[in-house]
């Protein structure tokens, strides 16, 4: 972190000990923050961080206080209209300061780390760190009130769009395909996120007419790349109820040959938590998939119930590992063994291994490390419209690729 923005920094040290509080203090003022505050208990500090002007920009918060304990205080600080990014600190084992930090991340948080005591100032210096060029944890979109009827209008109105995100291979650093994910262009609410609409069409029967038209709308620009000389993989994302349509394998594989398309260039993405809904029809559907050329993807492993069942049963070709998995990973012993093992795993079965979320340089160096072979998420891109893929692709290649 660099000296200017630590002057203008202002961090809140919250912990009931008076000498821990002073200790912290001066091993911050060490590491070059000049404005540092302290608070002895919860309550106090809550009401600092309401009327502090500056406002406080980081909080280094003991877990293990009485009153208020340190979880206590993020659910507290959460309803305020400022959320400054925290630190734990404390004398309690790992994970628990690794579940803190998930919770305070979940609450809508930017959270540096945590810190065992006692603190030494490398530690501290690594947390300051991380606040240059750390992208905040990006919070939930407000949920927007939108029915059936708003969702029919905007199938009818051809408002279904798609942006597509690179997934590039840790090896070659080449470009391995893309994932195309759904948009709803509104009129009034501009570009809703796939969260906001894709259960409501679940809920309301309106899945397979969207299911359509991505499939559709997927298709077509992947022949229209092929046109222009981007022979790639697509990533297509099919909703578990959809697995009892027996009829679907049929209707993909026509559409892919009328559009002149390999059906090994598609790869359609099964949500781990929904493929045994009904068992017959559902391998019924996967394995005519599979014999027809199409390559699937276990999509969001590790978040279901019933993984290693549905890996022995479905002729899976690609393990794609959550990102609640990926994404500092580093700094979470728990879930970097899971990250492991998911990946050793997928490797043993003969799988291709995916990562999506990685959105730090550490987070491409551990999947590297760990053999994964594609990486998707912010750090290589977001999902971008198509009129742009063509021109990052170019970028991408020329160069930009070789400075990772």
């Amino acid at each position: 972190m660099n000296a200017e923005i630590n002057r203008q920094l202002r961090v809140l040290v919250v912990d009931d000990k008076a000498f821990v509080r002073t200790m912290t203090g001066r091993v911050l003022q060490t590491a070059g923050v000049e404005n540092v505050a302290y608070a002895a208990d919860g309550k106090e500090a809550i009401e600092y961080i309401k009327r502090a002007n500056p406002r406080v920009g980081l909080v280094f918060c003991d877990l293990m206080m009485p009153d208020m304990d340190g979880v206590e205080v993020v659910r507290h600080v959460a309803e305020l209209d400022h959320k400054p990014a925290f630190v734990f600190i404390s004398g309690a084992n790992a994970a628990l300061l690794s579940t803190a930090a998930d919770m305070a991340r979940a609450r809508g948080f930017l959270v540096l780390g945590a810190i065992e005591k006692p603190i030494s100032i490398e530690a501290v210096r690594a947390m300051l760190a991380k606040l240059d060029g750390v992208r905040p944890t990006r919070a939930a979109p407000a949920s927007l009130s939108l029915t059936p009827a708003d969702l029919q209008r905007g199938l009818d109105a051809n408002q279904i769009v798609l942006h597509y995100q690179p997934k590039i291979s840790l090896s070659t650093r080449s470009i391995e395909g893309f994932e195309c994910l759904a948009r709803w262009q509104h009129p009034d609410h501009g570009l809703v996120p796939p969260g906001q609409f894709v259960a409501l069409a679940e809920e309301s029967g309106l899945i397979k007419p969207l299911s359509d038209r991505v499939m559709s709308l997927a298709l077509k620009q992947c022949a229209a790349w092929n046109k222009a000389g981007l022979s790639t993989k697509l990533s297509i994302n099919i909703s578990a109820h959809l697995l009892v349509d027996l009829g679907m394998p049929d209707r993909i594989a026509k559409e892919a040959a009328d559009q002149g398309l390999d059906p090994k260039q598609i790869v359609l993405e099964i949500t781990e938590t929904g493929v045994f809904r009904d068992a017959a029809d559902t391998l019924d559907i996967l394995a005519r998939l599979h014999m027809k050329g199409f390559a699937l993807s276990i999509d969001d492993f590790g978040t279901g119930y019933s993984s290693m069942e549905q890996l022995r049963r479905v002729p899976f070709a690609e393990l794609k590992i959550d990102r609640a998995f990926v994404n500092g990973a580093g700094q979470n012993q728990k879930a970097k063994a899971i990250l492991q093992s998911s990946a050793a795993l997928g490797h043993n079965l003969g799988l291709s291994v995916v990562a999506e979320g990685a959105e730090t340089k550490e987070d491409w160096d551990l999947l590297a490390g760990l053999g994964v072979d594609v990486v998707q998420g912010y750090f290589v891109a977001k999902p971008m419209a198509a009129e742009s893929v063509l021109a990052w692709c170019e970028k991408w290649t020329s160069g930009t690729a070789a400075k990772l």
